[in-house]
């Protein structure tokens, strides 16, 4: 008989994490046109990534009384994001710029209904769409900006509701409208996993820091980048101005995981012998430019993002048409009144490929509207995209193939390019290796990314002319490493560069 079976000495089981939640107020002094904001974290176990940074937006006293205002439908509060800092003392963990495109990318492609309903109540965007209403009018239905294509909202679930497409007549805002009064106004969320690299899937040892100070710090845009403003569709294109806007109340709301004695120990003997290593993903952005074109002719042009001695594991193309020469920027076209700054413009006919250490990635440029929306999928391991469609840049051929069907609204401006340079490396939890799951970028050698563009000229109450001149960013997930070190007067930290 086993033993086990009679022995009925009770037994100590090992202690169970602990979690701690603080709320952080800022260390920099507020002002109404303070937009960056400074936190300390306690020095005390562990960072979890489910932290939030929580925050109210508040209508100003120079915006207009009539004025209707509310976060943007696409992205909502995480638009607000510009930057997000990490860091160690004077060393830098995380520096993310341009982060409200690229975090909506990672972070919101997931099924509808959890965007619209589960991050609608931490962001405030409640995206729905609407199928064509050809029975309630011409300037309904095909207004002024037809030629640059529309989102139809459904007015009677949809957050926003921009009015008629010709002149915005009869616009409101159904839900979530920022006020005057503060105590009105809804309180946003946002996980820290969004906002820091470095806490996707991880925990950040903050026990180990204990001669640095940790510090946090976000950034936010200017109003007009990710608030509506339905008081003002011609003059604005729904835009906000950058004084409509005052942030109320940022805080870190903090989860500290405070592990049993055991772990601790574990994590303090690895700092005394060769080092703790903390590897994690950084992304750098690279800005760039395309000069303006000539309609109908091919365009190449190569841009080398650097990258040497890196390792690198994912590249996003974000476009944007320059301020300048935007088509969709004037107020009769009011073609931005969904995604505002946060769009991502594509092209009718465009193709890239990317060459690593003298090499090219693909056998051909990938050329297919297919093929990219493909690769984009691949690199955000979906195998399907859940953003939904409508927001994706689309031409005749994607909707002639059932890409995007030619039975709703489509012809929304969101359409990055992507590509996948990981290796399929997994560690023991299942997610891919930082040093080691990447593509390492020789010394002496370049990462290039070789965009092939054939701007089509402008069709008469159909299309745009897309030959402008395009502000390009870059967004390149690469390897970090920090090593933190024991030493005979206290520890030592060492940052990735």
């Amino acid at each position: 008989m086993d033993a086990n079976l009679i022995n009925y000495e009770i037994r100590d089981f090992p202690m169970q994490n602990e979690i701690k939640t603080e709320e952080e107020e800022p260390m920099n002094p507020q002002t109404s046109n303070t937009r960056t904001f400074k936190y300390k974290i306690n020095n005390v176990g562990f960072l979890d990534g489910t932290s939030m940074f929580t925050f109210k937006l508040q209508k100003s006293t120079t915006a207009g009384g009539g004025d209707r205002l509310r976060v943007n439908l696409w992205n909502g509060a995480l638009g607000a994001i510009k930057s997000a800092v990490m860091k160690v003392g004077d060393f830098e963990v995380c520096n993310t710029a341009g982060l409200d495109r690229i975090a909506t990318l990672r972070h919101l492609n997931v099924p509808v209904k959890q965007r619209n309903d589960l991050m609608g109540y931490y962001l405030g965007n409640s995206l729905h769409l609407a199928k064509n209403n050809t029975g309630a009018g011409a300037a309904n239905d095909f207004g002024a900006d037809r030629r640059v294509g529309q989102l139809r909202m459904v007015k009677s679930s949809c957050g926003n509701n921009f009015g008629r497409q010709d002149n915005g007549a009869g616009a409101v805002v159904n839900s979530l409208s920022i006020v005057a009064d503060s105590t009105l106004n809804e309180k946003y969320g946002i996980p820290l996993y969004m906002l820091f690299p470095a806490l996707e899937g991880r925990q950040l040892p903050l026990f180990l820091f204990q001669d640095y100070p940790v510090i946090l710090e976000i950034t936010f845009n200017e109003a007009s980048k990710y608030v509506n403003n339905n008081a003002k569709p011609a003059a604005a294109q729904y835009r906000a101005l950058d004084g409509d806007i005052v942030i109320d109340s940022p805080r870190l709301v903090v989860d500290y995981i405070l592990p049993p004695a055991s772990k601790l120990n574990e994590f303090m003997d690895k700092v005394k012998g060769q080092g703790y290593r903390f590897e994690y993903p950084r992304i750098h952005r690279v800005l760039k430019t395309i000069p303006a074109g000539v309609a109908n002719t091919q365009q190449e042009v190569n841009h080398v993002l650097g990258m040497e001695g890196r390792e690198v594991h994912k590249v996003y193309q974000f476009k944007r048409y320059a301020t300048a020469g935007d088509p969709k920027a004037t107020a009769a076209a009011l073609g931005n009144k969904v995604l505002l700054s946060q769009k991502v413009d594509g092209q009718m006919i465009e193709e890239y490929n990317v060459e690593i250490n003298g090499d090219e990635v693909y056998p051909d440029f990938v050329y297919n509207n297919a093929s990219q929306y493909q690769k984009v999928a691949q690199s955000l391991k979906e195998k399907t995209f859940y953003i939904p469609r409508a927001m994706y840049f689309s031409d005749v051929n994607s909707q002639y193939s059932q890409l995007s069907p030619q039975t709703e609204s489509l012809k929304g401006n969101f359409k990055p390019l992507a590509v996948d340079l990981t290796n399929g490396n997994k560690d023991e939890s299942g997610q891919d290796v930082i040093v080691g799951g990447g593509t390492p970028i020789e010394r002496g050698a370049n990462l290039t990314f070789k965009y092939r563009r054939t701007p089509k000229a402008a069709v008469a109450t159909i299309s745009l002319a897309e030959a402008p001149a395009m502000d390009v960013e870059y967004h390149v997930i690469r390897d970090g490493v920090c090593i933190i070190k024991k030493l005979p007067l206290g520890t030592s930290v060492i940052v990735s560069a």
